[in-house]
């Protein structure tokens, strides 16, 4: 059959069967999606605003924030990390658009031998074949040229394309998750560092309070009005305020550090210029429905890029029962030279054309089902992450309010205490009252600031997460993510 004949027969073959082999249609799954959150916060707002393009950490007005997040986007490691998968994922997308392009070798190639017909006998009739050599005869002979190549499954060639920009979505959505991470654990990171600073400070003021409140209790002692077990109780309540100390330096130091890491630097302390006093956690909080979160996470995207995947995977296998075209050529010069009989080189060129597909082959079905149970996996992959995702929503708005009801109560008794020692310093100059007494109302104040700063902590944090968990800030200069360059032979 002639190759124009073959293409023909091939080409009808595929088009004939052209209905099925690009695997299941892709449809996005049903959600039964909530219409609104569950939870409230009385400080959260539902808006319309793009939450990935919204610098929420710059509302703090904190110089220094903004400049740990703008270097860890620059320098953190898993961020390069996570460049590298996208630079991986543009080249095996180049590799597959390759796959339309024939492929061209240089090869050479030589033979040498001999032959004989030692029974040879001229009944030929002409005297000039009497002296043929019977004996041997040498041969040898070369050819050197291009060889052309090109074997493609058009279909195949279709859906490992699909898959290929796909999957460069997807590493391209994993690089924005990490970019949301790293945003949140600067944050969250730097509020902590502030918090624990301001914490060090008030435990060393209740150590001081402590210390004198100690003093006058030896003087009352000394003078009888109170027994050693006044003295007692309060060198134990000492000793253990004295024992926090060392376990709030180390969290500083544990944080800084945390710090420098996100930033990509060696351990070493974090200069801060506003004190945790300054942050104000106040102020109205964006908050999207349910269906914007869904187009704004990007392990959500991520995880849907997955699932069409997996789709792709099915079609992708399906094409290996259609047919392959194979063609192979070759354009050079070659020549051949037998000993003494005759010598011959020139130019040349050959072509060959196949098609060839599975006529029985049972291990492709097995591949189809085990590409349908990867769609399997990611489809309740997808959904799981869908579900996490609302649910984390709604967790972070219930812990963010609650946290803010409960730092509106630790005010209330801030001031009570204050509102106390006032009264006592007055008992105590109308002499109704011990300096040693009013001190114990002075660490009242002290324990009332502790745990307003222990809770303001728990707030900033919990801000942060709801954040996080919406999707927020992770578009905002992503330009500073950029390729990192070696010089030595490694680039891209």
């Amino acid at each position: 059959m002639k190759i124009k004949q073959i293409c023909l027969v091939s080409v009808a073959g595929i088009l004939l069967s052209a209905c099925g082999l690009m695997g299941p249609t892709y449809s996005e799954p049903s959600l039964n999606s909530p219409q609104a959150w569950r939870s409230s916060d009385q400080i959260s707002q539902v808006e319309s605003t793009n939450l990935a393009q919204l610098a929420w950490w710059k509302q703090f007005n904190d110089a220094k924030l903004n400049q740990l997040i703008e270097s860890a986007l620059s320098n953190n490691n898993n961020l390069q990390m996570a460049m590298g998968n996208v630079l991986q994922a543009q080249a095996s997308l180049r590799k597959v658009n390759m796959g339309w392009v024939p492929t061209v070798a240089l090869g050479a190639g030589g033979m040498t031998g001999q032959s004989f017909n030692p029974s040879f006998t001229n009944l030929s009739g002409y005297p000039a074949l009497n002296n043929v050599n019977t004996s041997t005869q040498g041969f040898d002979g070369y050819g050197v040229g291009i060889i052309p190549s090109y074997t493609l499954n058009v279909f195949s060639q279709i859906k490992q394309g699909e898959i290929a920009k796909l999957n460069l979505a997807l590493q391209k959505q994993a690089t924005n998750a990490v970019r949301l991470g790293v945003i949140s654990q600067v944050a969250s990171s730097y509020f902590t560092l502030l918090g624990l600073q301001k914490q060090l400070a008030l435990q060393q003021q209740i150590l001081a309070d402590a210390q004198e409140m100690r003093h006058y209790t030896q003087i009352q002692y000394d003078n009888g009005s109170v027994s050693d077990f006044n003295l007692a109780a309060l060198d134990q309540y000492i000793a253990g305020v004295v024992g926090n100390i060392p376990s709030l330096k180390a969290n500083i130091t544990q944080t800084e550090n945390a710090l420098q890491v996100l930033t990509n630097n060696n351990p070493g302390k974090i200069i801060t210029q506003n004190t945790f006093d300054q942050i104000k956690p106040d102020g109205i909080v964006p908050v999207n429905l349910p269906s914007s979160v869904l187009k704004q996470r990007p392990d959500i995207i991520a995880a849907e890029y997955q699932l069409q995947i997996a789709n792709g995977n099915i079609g992708a296998v399906t094409a290996q029962f259609f047919p392959t075209i194979s063609l192979t050529g070759m354009l050079g010069q070659g020549s051949m030279q037998l000993n003494n009989l005759f010598s011959a080189g020139g130019d040349f060129w050959a072509t060959q054309l196949g098609v060839g597909m599975p006529l029985f082959n049972l291990g492709l079905y097995a591949e189809i089902d085990k590409a349908k149970a990867g769609y399997y996996s990611a489809y309740y992959n997808y959904i799981q992450n869908v579900r996490s995702a609302f649910s984390q929503v709604d967790d972070g708005l219930a812990s963010h309010d609650s946290l803010n009801q409960n730092a509106i109560q630790q005010k209330v008794a801030l001031n009570k205490a204050q509102s106390l020692y006032t009264i006592a310093q007055k008992q105590y100059q109308q002499g109704t009252l011990s300096y040693a007494n009013t001190l114990g109302l002075k660490l009242n104040i002290d324990y009332a600031q502790s745990n307003a700063n222990q809770v303001k902590i728990q707030q900033m944090n919990s801000l942060v997460n709801l954040y996080q968990v919406l999707g927020g800030g992770y578009q905002v200069e992503s330009q500073l993510t950029q390729v990192k360059k070696f010089g030595d032979g490694h680039d891209i």
